[in-house]
């Protein structure tokens, strides 16, 4: 039997008393944080009045679920649990120009605010089709290297490269040699042979410029810059029906300038 009832029963008196103290304290707390939010209530509309759904409404810098919403059919939103105050509130929609606004949100009621939204045009760049790359200047280029045979450098391989000169752009290709010479001089470009190849060093490889014969020129004449496109044949075998004459055994290279004023030669 417990000695002492009365002070068992006093000190459970206190830790209820605590508890429900602790309770009171809680439940203002959360009275009062809920005493300090409002609502914003809105509707969006395009600039000719007409509602506007499906936009994305939401309270900048707010990643709570109440802060955020979109438009239904007739473009009305309603944000929940917003701080009291001066509260800056986005919209959001895709054919439209962003918008963003302040509203001063007031303890416990509805605020009301509303957007207007400006159509805003999406560029959308054409697709690019197989009958384009057959078109217009670049056209042969596209459909050879459609095939396969021979090696192509394109804009883009350039653009990546940063090459300073021609010569340079073609020691990156198998089966290519460049003979070097002092800086500033043009750089002789040549197609690699085995041993026992029947063809003789000096056999001159044919350049092109624009799908027209370039004699006595070097592929160091232009500068990658104003390059377009160039492609490479090795051996009689890869050249196509467009290059071939009698005295292309040894290789041809065509380039292909971006402009007329690219196809000037170097000073």
């Amino acid at each position: 039997m417990d000695r002492h009832p009365v002070g068992h029963f006093v000190i459970q008196a206190v830790l209820n008393n605590r508890v429900v103290v602790a309770l009171a304290i809680a439940s203002a707390s959360v009275a009062h944080a809920q005493a300090r939010t409002g609502t914003i209530d809105g509707v969006a509309r395009d600039s000719a009045g007409a509602p506007v759904r499906q936009v994305a409404i939401g309270v900048v810098g707010s990643t709570a679920v109440a802060h955020q919403t979109t438009t239904n059919d007739s473009g009305v939103f309603r944000l929940t649990d917003v701080s009291v105050g001066l509260t800056r509130v986005y919209a959001r929609r895709i054919g439209f120009a962003p918008e963003t606004s302040s509203v001063d949100v007031a303890v416990g009621v509805a605020t009301r605010m509303n957007f207007v939204l400006a159509a805003s045009a999406v560029e959308l760049k054409p697709a690019i089709t197989e009958a384009d790359l057959t078109r217009g200047k670049m056209g042969p280029f596209n459909q050879r290297r459609a095939r396969g045979v021979g090696s192509f450098i394109t804009r883009h391989d350039i653009e990546k490269r940063q090459a300073g000169t021609i010569s340079e752009l073609l020691r990156y290709l198998p089966g290519v040699g460049v003979t070097q010479k002092m800086a500033g001089e043009p750089q002789p470009v040549h197609m690699q042979r085995s041993v026992n190849s029947t063809v003789k060093g000096t056999c001159a490889v044919l350049l092109y410029v624009d799908g027209h014969p370039y004699p006595n020129g070097n592929v160091d004449d232009f500068s990658p810059a104003g390059m377009e496109g160039i492609e490479v044949y090795r051996s009689a075998s890869e050249i196509p029906a467009d290059f071939r004459t009698r005295d292309a055994t040894c290789g041809v290279i065509s380039l292909w300038t971006r402009d007329p004023e690219s196809a000037r030669r170097r000073p």
